[in-house]
């Protein structure tokens, strides 16, 4: 993807710069480091193996 300014390059920039760091939080938290877990439940990021 290239942030040429397009509308489809900036959907896909905007799922990128998103998911990436969520999913960094989710493998903390999946590792048990409480900020992560915290970080997670203020953000409102769904921790599935949490859901138990």
């Amino acid at each position: 993807c290239v942030a040429d300014g397009t509308d489809l390059a900036t959907e896909k920039l905007s799922r990128v710069l998103l998911s990436d760091p969520g999913m960094g939080v989710i493998r903390h938290a999946d590792a048990g480091y409480d900020l992560a877990i915290e970080v997670a439940d203020k953000r409102g990021v769904r921790l599935p193996m949490r859901e138990q």
